[in-house]
C-alpha cells in the first residue's frame, strides 16, 4: 500500500487509518514524518504524475491548499519521498476512505492522537471536504460496535486543539447529528469540532 502526503512546512485519526488498512508501522511513519527529518527528494515521477497527485486531492481540501503544499509519497517501508515541495502549511494524506489535509499545528495535534500523548496547545485546521466515518466515543475504535456510536458524516472541516476546548454550544452527545457541527470525542484529550460544509 502507498500513502501520498501533499505537506507544507511539515487526519484521519488513528482509528481510521487502522480500519482502512494501514499496518501499524505505517501508522507508526506517518506520525514519525511530521518533523520531515530525513526527507528525500523524489526523482522518478513525471510532472503529468505529480499533477495527478494534485488533483487526487482536490475533493479534500480547497484548490488554494492543495496547489501550494509540497507533495511526498509514503512507501511501504515507511520512508517519505518529497515530490514537490510546497510553500503553504498544510499536509495532505490520501487514505483509502478518502483524503485529508490539515494544516501543521493540526498534524501535531494528529501525531498525538495516533501516539496517544497529550495534544499540543495550538489550533489546527483539518479539512475532509470528501467525508469520512469513525467512532463519535472511542479515538481508537476500527469499526463499529454497539456501544461505539459510529457516525458518517459528510464533507466537513475539524477545529482541533487548544481553542476547540471553547467550543460551548454544540452537541456533546454521543450520538452525533453529523448535519450539524458537534464536538467529537468528547471529554477525551482529542476532543474536537466537527463543522459540516454542505
Amino acid at each position: 500500500m502507498k500513502l501520498v502526503l501533499v505537506t507544507g512546512i511539515r487526519k484521519p485519526m488513528f482509528s481510521r487509518v487502522l480500519r482502512m488498512g494501514v499496518t501499524m508501522a505505517a501508522a507508526s511513519a506517518v506520525a514519525a514524518l511530521f518533523g520531515l527529518a530525513g526527507v528525500q527528494v523524489a526523482k522518478s515521477e513525471t510532472e503529468a504524475e505529480i499533477a495527478a497527485m494534485v488533483k487526487s486531492f482536490s475533493t479534500a481540501a480547497p484548490a488554494e491548499v492543495v496547489g501550494y503544499a509540497t507533495i511526498a509519497v509514503l512507501e511501504k517501508d515507511g520512508k517519505m519521498r518529497v515530490v514537490r515541495k510546497g510553500t503553504n502549511n498544510f499536509t495532505c494524506l490520501s487514505i483509502p476512505a478518502g483524503p485529508l489535509c490539515a494544516d501543521k499545528n493540526a498534524m501535531e495535534w494528529l501525531g498525538a492522537v495516533m501516539g496517544k500523548k497529550e495534544p499540543p496547545k495550538k489550533s489546527g485546521i483539518v479539512y475532509m471536504l470528501a467525508g469520512d466515518e469513525g467512532s463519535n466515543t472511542d479515538p481508537w475504535a476500527t469499526g463499529p460496535t454497539a456501544d461505539n456510536h459510529w457516525v458518517k458524516t459528510g464533507p466537513h472541516v475539524m477545529v482541533v486543539g487548544d481553542t476547540a476546548i471553547t467550543r460551548a454550544g454544540y452537541a456533546r452527545t454521543p450520538e452525533a447529528d453529523p448535519t450539524k457541527p458537534y464536538v467529537m470525542w468528547p471529554d477525551t484529550p482529542y476532543e474536537h469540532l466537527m463543522i459540516p460544509v454542505k
